[in-house]
């Protein structure tokens, strides 16, 4: 027959693996990544799948475009500034791929695997934003995220002009507080106007610590606008991965604590 001590430590494992269960609904392995899980719209005009799902089907991945802010050194960025959903078009300028815009054939595109920022007069103002949200009802969560940005100086005859572009991952807590995570300026290789002119930036962000409520924003624009005479723009490619990297809950540890404790006692 077992004695006390065991059955304590048979007790403490139990109810460990009880509330590893019922919090840990993500585990080591999964991932989000925005290509893979993009799902289109439905609606032209509407934002229905924006939120779009991720692996398995949660909807996590939100396009917006923020009006006015400064750059990343502004007392309020412009991925801190108002934003509004994007709604689906599904022939953006009849290019025949699908785009989350601010309106049809208008506004700030957000591609399967690309964001675009619009150099051209006031279209300047209205930047990118995506943005990953914390699945509901899940317990606190620690990610890594891996990959890089590319960022593509382009425009009309496919011409870009050199302008830097700043790039940024931020935390907004369900507060509404607003935590960089990080930062980069890229410059264009070529000075002038050029084409097909490319810079990347390497992205090695671990243990993330997100909780009920929080999100994480991904955006990029360049740091300054040209007229309405030539029309230029960023294409920014965020090939990014959010990956689960588990914490232990607290009640796990002190569980834990518990058993080590009982088989101290039966040591002696």
């Amino acid at each position: 027959m077992k004695n006390s001590n065991t059955m304590l430590i048979l007790a403490a494992g139990v109810a460990l693996t009880a509330s590893q269960a019922a919090m840990a609904q993500y585990v080591s392995g999964d991932s989000w990544h925005r290509s893979t899980d993009w799902v289109p719209g439905s609606v032209a005009g509407s934002t229905a799948n924006n939120p779009g799902p991720g692996f398995d089907g949660v909807g996590v991945w939100q396009y917006e475009y923020s009006t006015g802010g400064g750059g990343l050194t502004a007392d309020t960025p412009w991925y801190a500034s108002d934003t509004t959903m994007l709604t689906w078009d599904d022939n953006w300028w009849n290019h025949g791929f699908g785009a989350w815009t601010k309106g049809d054939d208008s506004g700030t595109p957000i591609r399967q695997d690309r964001m675009t920022h619009n150099l051209t007069g006031s279209y300047f103002d209205e930047a990118p934003i995506v943005r990953w949200l914390m699945p509901s009802g899940t317990s606190d969560m620690r990610v890594d995220i891996n990959g890089q940005f590319e960022v593509l100086w382009t425009g009309n005859e496919l011409r870009g002009v050199s302008i830097d572009v700043d790039l940024v991952i931020a935390r907004e807590t369900a507060d509404g507080i607003i935590d960089v995570l990080f930062s980069d300026t890229l410059s264009k290789p070529t000075l002038g106007i050029s084409v097909g002119d490319t810079a990347t930036s390497a992205v090695d962000l671990s243990e993330i610590t997100l909780a009920e409520g929080d999100s994480l924003i991904f955006s990029g624009r360049g740091v300054s606008g040209i007229g309405w005479t030539e029309g230029r723009w960023m294409a920014i490619q965020d090939d990014l991965t959010i990956s689960v990297n588990p914490i232990p809950a607290p009640a796990s540890l002190a569980l834990l604590g518990l058993g080590g404790m009982a088989a101290a006692r039966r040591r002696r």
